[in-house]
C-alpha cells in the first residue's frame, strides 16, 4: 500500500484526492501543541474511505504526560486510526529509549492498543530496541536521495536491517514526494502490511483474530488473553529453560529473564492481575488443546 503523512504544513491540502491507500496526520507536539488542522484533515481522508493514522512528535518533556496529552486529543479515533509515536530530533537524546518505551506503555495502558513507532534506520540501532520490537510494529524512514520521486515500489534500503526489529512495516523513503492534486512535497511511504493488518494495528479485530478466538473456546477467558509457560522434559522432570510468552495473537520465546520480568509488570500495571504462568509436559492435554487452537508450529524469539 502506498501513503503520505502530512500536517499543519501541508494545510491547504485536501487529503481525500491526493492518491494514496493511508494518510498519517500529525495530532498533536509535546503537551500543548495541537496541529489545527487535524480533525478537518482526518475527515477528508475517512470520507474517501482511506486508511487512517495520528502521530505524536515527541518532544523533551515527561514522555507519560506527552501520552496523556495525544490520548485526550485523538480520543475519538481510539480504535480507528493507527496510534504513532514520532521519535526523532531532541526526543532522542532527552528520552532515549526508555522514555519511549514509557509513552508506549502509557499509550496502550489508557488505549489498549499498541501504537508504532517512527524512527530512522539509524536510531534502530542507535539503542536497544529489543523490548519494543516484541509489541510496537517498525515505521522507519530511511532515503536514497532528496530528488523528487513519485510512488515505488521497491524503495532503496542500505541493507544493514532495523536493530531488534526483524523488518519494517512501513517506510518512508521520500520527503520530495510528488502525487497528482497537490503542487507541493510530500512524505511518501510504503506499507509492507494489508488493509486488514492496518486496521489491528488501529485496535480492529482481523476474521484471522476472530477465527482463533472461536477455536479456542476451551480455554478460560483469562488465559487466553495472555500468559507465560514452560516447557517440560518428560524424562528428566525439569523445564527446559526457555519461557514462552503468549500476547494473545502469537508465541514469542524469551530469551531473556529481564524481558520475562518487565512482561509481567506491565501486565500488573495494566490490568490489576498477576499473569499467570505455566509449566506444561508436551502431552498435557491444556497444551494440546492450547496448540491445537492456534495452529502454532514455530515460536518467534522477538528477543536476543
Amino acid at each position: 500500500m502506498n501513503g503520505i503523512d502530512i500536517s499543519s504544513y501541508q494545510a491547504e491540502l485536501n487529503a481525500g484526492i491526493i492518491p494514496s491507500d493511508f494518510v498519517f496526520i500529525k495530532a498533536t507536539e509535546g503537551t500543548k501543541y495541537i496541529n489545527p488542522t487535524w480533525r478537518e484533515q482526518a475527515g477528508q481522508v475517512t470520507q474517501a474511505n482511506k486508511l487512517l493514522g495520528f502521530y505524536h512528535f515527541a518532544s523533551t518533556g515527561n514522555p507519560i504526560t506527552e501520552a496523556d496529552f495525544f490520548i485526550s486529543v485523538v480520543k475519538d479515533y481510539i480504535g480507528k486510526a493507527v496510534l504513532v509515536l514520532d521519535f526523532e530530533a531532541g526526543a532522542i537524546n532527552a528520552w532515549g529509549n526508555v522514555g519511549a518505551r514509557q509513552f508506549l506503555n502509557r499509550v496502550k495502558e489508557k488505549t489498549g492498543i499498541n501504537p508504532m513507532i517512527y524512527m530512522s534506520a539509524e536510531v534502530t540501532r542507535q539503542f536497544n530496541w529489543s523490548i519494543t520490537s516484541g509489541n510496537n510494529a517498525l515505521w522507519v524512514a530511511q532515503y536514497a536521495s532528496m530528488s523528487p520521486t513519485g510512488y515505488q515500489s521497491a524503495p532503496w534500503t542500505d541493507g544493514k536491517g532495523y536493530g531488534a526489529w526483524s523488518s519494517a512495516a512501513i517506510h518512508q523513503y521520500s520527503s520530495s514526494g510528488s502525487l497528482a492534486n497537490w503542487d507541493g512535497h510530500l512524505d511518501l511511504n510504503l506499507a509492507y502490511i494489508n488493509a486488514s493488518q492496518w486496521n489491528e494495528l488501529a485496535g480492529g479485530s482481523s476474521a484471522t483474530e476472530q477465527n482463533n478466538n472461536n477455536s479456542n473456546s476451551e480455554l478460560e477467558d483469562d488465559d487466553l488473553m495472555k500468559f507465560t509457560y514452560e516447557i517440560i522434559d518428560a524424562k528428566t522432570g525439569k523445564t527446559q529453560g526457555t519461557v514462552y510468552y503468549y500476547d494473545g495473537n502469537k508465541i514469542v520465546a524469551l530469551t531473556d529473564k529481564d524481558q520475562w520480568k518487565i512482561i509481567i509488570e506491565i501486565y500488573k500495571d495494566t490490568t490489576g492481575k498477576d499473569m499467570k504462568h505455566y509449566k506444561w509436559r508436551t502431552d498435557a492435554p491444556w497444551y494440546v488443546r492450547f496448540m491445537q487452537a492456534i495452529n502454532q508450529k514455530a515460536v518467534e524469539v522477538a528477543w536476543k
